[in-house]
């Protein structure tokens, strides 16, 4: 295996050696429910970190491991994300306590037949939870699906005396999943703490990109989670890690690697994109890697970052740009744009809220991910300079 755009698992995992062996020895830990919250930028490894987690506690005894990213929940409903956690504790416990059907199976088999399929075993707690689940009425309070989704491990580590490490990758998401159409809101997270704190054989891992979102859920002294989890905050890789990763798979030079750190900002992501698109390249040079970087911009910078750009709002775009012309003060930027600086530290408020831009000092503030910044200067900035030019 060599550079990946996918979570990156197993021998092809740099860095991160301390937190790793840190969380494996205690979530392995049996009569441990101490969990932890992962949080950091979009893109900056988080996922990679708990699905080496997830690789990693699969190998041991007295363990099972489930885990789920809200952002993978299609229909971005409350009812999804429980059916979907339900019906993986289920198979991540299918070999320990005998079932012989796949959990996503028995969910599409028709009641009476399920009746018969379980009616013979012991199985009474799955059976329960998957008649539930087919048979749940629209109008099903909220608190009673998750009471379900997030009870079950409980249930079954009981029965079958293991203990289960429940993975959420993106967690505070779950605030915007959808019941009757309208947002959950932070309520559901009071009620996942509230479940919790009975736990004896269930620990909750979770991560999160947007810090206001973590705030809500486990970074403020007034969210649900406070000191309930152990924090860490996820950084870009240093520059001897961006080393390693890159020799063991290119013939580079020191030159090069630190033309792609600068670039990337140690961010694992980029640093592995830009890796991939220089295997096809026959000699890295440092004027080939430059235009490699350029490529990216112009081709899959335009499919990761024009998104991202467009769901802001104008007033938005205008500050993110603003800092990317080189307007950190929000004085300079309310100059540049014509408007009343109150208006331009609201904005900036809500830019950091959705993770975008950071205040690095007092009055001084600086885009998150500095390959966004350069996107936009390079190919929003420059197309804009031509158009007026013309």
């Amino acid at each position: 295996m060599t550079f990946t755009l996918q979570p990156v698992k197993g021998k092809e995992f740099i860095n991160r050696t301390e937190l790793l062996e840190e969380m494996v020895a205690e979530l392995k830990a049996k009569r441990s429910t101490t969990g932890y919250a992962l949080y950091g930028k979009r893109r900056i490894g988080k996922t990679s970190i708990l699905k080496e987690v997830q690789r990693r506690l699969e190998q041991e005894d007295g363990i099972v491991v489930v885990y789920l990213s809200v952002w993978d929940i299609i229909e971005s409903t409350l009812t999804e994300f429980c059916q979907r956690l339900s019906l993986g504790v289920i198979e991540a416990y299918r070999p320990h306590i005998g079932l012989k059907y796949r959990a996503n199976e028995l969910i599409r088999t028709p009641l009476a037949m399920l009746r018969k399929i379980l009616e013979e075993t012991e199985l009474k707690i799955v059976y329960n939870e998957i008649e539930f689940l087919i048979t749940r009425k629209k109008d099903t309070d909220e608190g009673v699906l998750i009471e379900h989704a997030f009870n079950i491990s409980e249930k079954l580590g009981e029965k079958a005396d293991i203990k289960c490490v429940l993975l959420i990758d993106e967690f505070p998401s779950i605030i915007d999943l959808k019941s009757n159409n309208l947002k959950v809101g932070e309520a559901v997270l009071r009620k996942i703490r509230t479940i919790s704190e009975d736990w004896e054989r269930t620990t909750l891992c979770i991560s999160g990109s947007i810090r206001s979102t973590m705030n809500l859920a486990v970074l403020s002294s007034s969210s649900p989670f406070y000191r309930q989890l152990i924090v860490k905050e996820i950084s870009p890789l240093k520059q001897e890690h961006v080393t390693k990763l890159l020799s063991q798979h290119l013939d580079i030079s020191q030159e090069g690697i630190q033309e792609i750190y600068d670039f990337s900002a140690g961010i694992p992501f980029y640093v592995q994109f830009v890796g991939k698109m220089l295997e096809r390249t026959e000699k890295n040079t440092l004027d080939s890697i430059r235009r490699v970087e350029r490529e990216f911009l112009a081709e899959e910078g335009n499919i990761l970052f024009k998104e991202e750009f467009d769901s802001l709002g104008p007033k938005e775009r205008l500050i993110v740009l603003s800092i990317a012309s080189g307007c950190h003060a929000p004085k300079e930027m309310a100059n540049t744009l014509g408007d009343k600086m109150s208006n331009v530290n609201r904005f900036l408020t809500y830019l950091g809220e959705k993770g975008y831009v950071s205040k690095k000092e007092r009055g001084y503030y600086v885009l998150e991910d500095p390959v966004f910044e350069r996107w936009m200067k390079e190919v929003i900035l420059e197309a804009d300079t031509v158009d007026t030019n013309v």
